[in-house]
């Protein structure tokens, strides 16, 4: 049964805070964090153990009469706070969302959240729960609703990823990570990485995945021989990057490449900006299109927000739909 909440002042937000103690930024300024946090009335902040303490500091929320949900932790963070959210639901009415670039990356956070630093973040946070919302803008951001992956109940994120992508996930942690370079420059540096290995057929990242795919009731025949593919439903990537040239109307953008990609160097720019050229086509190997609701039928693993998942044609199609919007608020751009 769900918690019955306190009635919240309807005039002035009323603040929950998830920190992941664990994740990047966190380990460094987690204490700085507190200490901004520590005497304001409106903001409850709660530190958690691991994610499964998640679901019962969302109840403890819900009856402390918290009207808006900050999440301090990293783009995994924010997926087992979706799924804790939308799966137990323990708020009669959804609160805004507010996403702290608490992570490595925090492409999350850097579409429809605060930017800048962690401890900014944790200001502009404070302002807001105060009254002062000139900084800020509210937004709104469907969520991705993934079920069939292999034992697993439904998941919530904002981007899922499959093919190279995983494989590139992988690299950035061996490779890039460890040269201590962090936020949005780390995918960055793994794009033009897998562009160099799709040119020049690197297994790595240039060999296909087999999967069978479907846009809403539309089945586009046999398996495709997919590289990469990925669903989101952010305006925006890392590094302001938009790859998705739809026009459908539906809320979740897919794009994928197809092997054998062909005229990899002149696409890539038009592909990454979301402009096709003449180089960007189906007749290339690049599609993209908006749905409502994607299945895939794949074995593989697949990313959701960073964490890692698998997929199995045994246990039928993994299914992507569209998982109902939340209204987020984040800096002014």
């Amino acid at each position: 049964m769900n918690p019955q909440p306190s009635q919240p002042d309807s005039r002035r937000p009323v603040v929950g805070l998830i920190s992941n103690p664990n994740s990047r930024r966190n380990r460094a300024s987690l204490h700085e964090v507190e200490t901004i946090v520590a005497n304001h009335p409106r903001i409850h902040h709660r530190v958690t153990a691991g994610h499964g303490d998640i679901g019962g500091i969302l109840e403890q929320f819900a009856r402390l009469g918290v009207n808006t949900l900050a999440v301090n932790g990293g783009d995994g963070t924010v997926a087992h706070v979706f799924t804790a959210l939308f799966t137990d639901r323990p708020f009669a009415q959804t609160p805004t969302i507010i996403l702290l670039p608490g992570g490595t990356t925090n492409i999350n956070a850097a579409d429809a959240g605060l930017r800048g630093s962690l401890t900014d973040g944790v200001r502009q946070l404070c302002a807001w729960a105060d009254g002062d919302h000139s900084g800020c803008e509210r937004v709104q951001r469907a969520l991705l609703r993934i079920t069939g992956a292999v034992g697993e109940t439904p998941l919530y994120g904002m981007f899922f990823g499959t093919g190279t992508i995983v494989n590139g996930i992988e690299y950035c942690h061996q490779n890039i990570h460890t040269l201590g370079i962090r936020d949005e420059l780390a995918p960055g540096l793994v794009v033009l990485r897998t562009l160099w290995g799709i040119v020049r057929r690197d297994t790595r990242f240039a060999a296909p995945t087999p999967i069978g795919i479907a846009l809403d009731e539309r089945e586009l025949g046999p398996d495709r021989p997919v590289i990469q593919l990925l669903i989101t439903t952010l305006q925006r990537l890392f590094l302001g990057l938009r790859p998705f040239w739809g026009h459908e109307p539906q809320a979740l953008r897919c794009t994928w490449m197809e092997h054998p990609a062909q005229r990899v160097l002149r696409a890539f720019p038009a592909l990454l900006r979301g402009r096709p050229n003449r180089h960007v086509c189906a007749d290339n190997g690049y599609f993209s299109h908006n749905a409502g609701t994607i299945r895939l039928w794949m074995d593989a693993m697949f990313t959701l927000d960073g964490e890692m998942h698998h997929a199995s044609r045994e246990q039928g199609p993994l299914i992507i739909s569209d998982g109902g919007s939340i209204d987020c608020i984040r800096s002014k751009r």
